[in-house]
């Protein structure tokens, strides 16, 4: 009943403007925005957010990545944030290992919740495509080949898992458990905060709050053993460093360069 209600709301708006325009008094939107900001969760991005990172493969370049704040689009009537990460071998490393990964999340912009998710991997001769929506009120994650599954309250995917954790205040021997759902199971992701430290990287020096997140995916986000991020110590949590364990070798990732929004937006 509250999707017909808004509707109607929206509706009635749209007849006032178009009286205004006939001569009769303007309309007054700003109660109507500013309950639509208040409504949004505080998040330390902005649309055009942009991080680009150098992925060092068993102590060799191999590649490169980014994570960027999209835009905003509607799932289902509901505003997200579109999150979009790519991870792409080089040219050498490609000659016998070639990835071409690229994952997106459509994050909830009131809750923070996962909308969709979607996840398309080339490793190798692996090759992996899933979207998945999520019905936060039936607690059910819908895959595009029709598989339904039940998920916890909250849920995230293993993407908007990490822009939640950003949002998060973070002391030292803090244990962070979030709901977690990725192929075809849900499970609590436990981010376990483990110190300060001041690193460098190409993009400059940070003073960083050092997390461990434990997974259970594939691809991008996949670890063996031990995976550790350094996210600035401020209220931007930039993502600074990873380091982790790979199915073949280990990979330290490096941010190189940044944006923090699209130039002209405040």
């Amino acid at each position: 009943m509250r999707r017909p209600a808004r509707l109607g709301a929206l509706l009635g708006l749209a007849f006032l403007s178009l009286g205004a325009e006939a001569g009769r008094d303007t309309v007054d939107l700003t109660p109507y925005l500013q309950a639509r900001a208040a409504r949004q969760a505080k998040v330390p991005w902005k649309i055009g957010e942009y991080f680009q990172f150098s992925i060092d493969w068993s102590g060799l370049n191999g590649g490169n990545a980014l994570m960027q704040v999209q835009n905003m689009q509607t799932i289902e009537g509901h505003r997200t944030w579109r999150i979009v990460t790519k991870a792409e071998s080089n040219s050498f490393v490609s000659k016998f290992y070639k990835v071409r990964d690229r994952a997106e999340s459509f994050i909830d912009a009131d809750s923070l919740y996962t909308r969709k998710f979607e996840k398309h991997l080339r490793e190798g001769g692996y090759k992996k495509d899933l979207s998945i929506r999520f019905d936060p009120r039936a607690k059910k994650a819908v895959y595009d080949n029709g598989a339904s599954y039940d998920v916890p309250s909250g849920v995230h995917d293993v993407l908007s898992a990490f822009y939640y954790v950003r949002t998060c205040s973070l002391p030292d021997g803090a244990v962070i458990s979030i709901p977690t759902h990725d192929n075809e199971k849900s499970y609590e992701m436990v981010v376990n905060v483990l110190r300060r430290e001041r690193v460098e990287v190409p993009a400059g020096k940070f003073d960083c709050v050092l997390v461990e997140p434990v997974l259970k995916s594939e691809g991008i986000f996949k670890s063996k053993g031990q995976m550790l991020v350094w996210l600035s110590d401020d209220d931007r949590r930039i993502p600074v460093q990873v380091k982790c364990k790979v199915p073949i070798g280990s990979i330290s990732v490096s941010l190189t360069d940044m944006r923090l929004a699209f130039q002209g937006k405040p």
